[in-house]
């Protein structure tokens, strides 16, 4: 089964294209309790797949930020701690 993504901007522009009620500087939206429910939910699927990117991405850095300084340290290369004392 394929599930269709959507950009939140796509989302809410078609969401609010089908369900306003009138123009100006509100938005009233004509919907149900189902449909506010599933507006939050998507919101919600939304910020935790943006959470578990960011943690992903700052792990990454991490990981390289962790690796060049023992390269520059050990200059490139890993050396034991036995190999020091001899």
């Amino acid at each position: 089964m394929t599930v269709k993504v959507l950009r939140l901007k796509d989302f809410l522009e078609n969401f609010v294209d089908e369900h306003a009620l009138t123009g100006g500087d509100e938005v009233l939206l004509d919907v149900t309790q189902e449909e506010v429910e599933e507006l939050g939910n998507f919101f919600v699927r939304g910020i935790c797949g943006w959470m578990q990117s960011l943690k992903n991405l700052r792990q990454q850095q991490q990981q390289q930020s962790s690796f060049d300084l023992e390269a520059a340290v050990n200059g490139g290369d890993c050396i034991e701690e036995s190999d020091l004392l001899n």
